[in-house]
């Protein structure tokens, strides 16, 4: 699936610079891939990404610096940087040394989809609204990871979002103080630097940093609701069932924290 998003989004990425894309743009786009193969690459061989991962950061990396310039790049890489010093140190991986800390290309798909389709949105409607999207997005994202990762070693007082139902760290759905206090640190970093980088209104820091911390909170009630429990969901008209997997979850969450953080400029910023 990774391959098939990779292909789809690079084949989009002709499209958009051939039809929609400016010049400046344009040569974004082109830097963009210079600077983010080599940076994946590096993410690769320092045992963040596996190869289909560093393949999808190159593409989001492009898209990101292409249509977003050099201060969504940054915003992104500081989401990138401080989620993988924090997964590397984090003590549950430690104990759990099965599981791999590298992000694959579903995993990296899973938190930078909405953020390619903002900045598309962006480009072809010349609606600079997305841009906040595309940046709250990441700020979900950023908060997910931390509040996974930092309330994962919490030795104890982690409880079902759905129940509030003691459970072990790391279980999905579980939340902790920790992890939100966490999932907290993690929005203001994100909102306040994009704010700063993009001298935008303290307003829209209000927006980005609450659509964050409640999209990190949907991502644990799906969590809870289907994950924990196992169950999937059945499309009528199509006769398909959908398991909702933690890549389907984060999906899901980034997209409501970016849809959530537009709507509340429009309506309140």
């Amino acid at each position: 699936m990774d391959r098939k998003l990779n292909a789809l989004f690079l084949f989009v990425a002709v499209v958009v610079f051939i039809t929609a894309a400016n010049t400046t743009q344009q040569w974004n786009i082109l830097l963009g891939v210079l600077l983010a193969a080599p940076f994946s690459f590096a993410a690769f061989f320092f045992r963040s990404l596996s190869l289909d991962g560093m393949f999808a950061a190159t593409v989001i990396g492009t898209f990101a610096f292409g249509l977003g310039g050099w201060k969504l790049a940054i915003v992104l890489l500081l989401f990138f940087v401080s989620s993988t010093v924090i997964s590397n140190r984090s003590k549950w991986r430690a104990e759990n040394i099965s599981q791999s800390v590298r992000r694959d290309g579903l995993q990296v798909w899973a938190n930078g989809f909405w953020l390619v389709t903002f900045l598309i949105f962006v480009t072809i409607f010349n609606a600079p609204i997305f841009l906040i999207g595309a940046i709250a997005a990441i700020a979900t994202a950023a908060a997910d990871t931390w509040a996974t990762e930092i309330g994962s070693r919490t030795s104890n007082s982690t409880y079902l979002i759905t129940t509030f139902e003691q459970v072990k760290p790391g279980t999905d759905g579980g939340v902790s103080i920790k992890g939100t206090t966490a999932a907290f640190f993690a929005a203001v970093m994100i909102s306040g630097i994009s704010v700063y980088v993009f001298s935008l209104h303290f307003s829209v820091f209000i927006c980005i940093f609450i659509a964050a911390v409640l999209g990190c909170l949907i991502d644990s009630y799906l969590g809870a609701l289907f994950q924990q429990n196992k169950r999937s969901v059945m499309l009528p008209a199509v006769d398909v069932e959908i398991d909702f997997s933690n890549n389907l979850v984060n999906t899901i969450s980034t997209g409501f924290g970016g849809l959530l953080a537009i709507i509340s400029k429009l309506f309140f910023a």
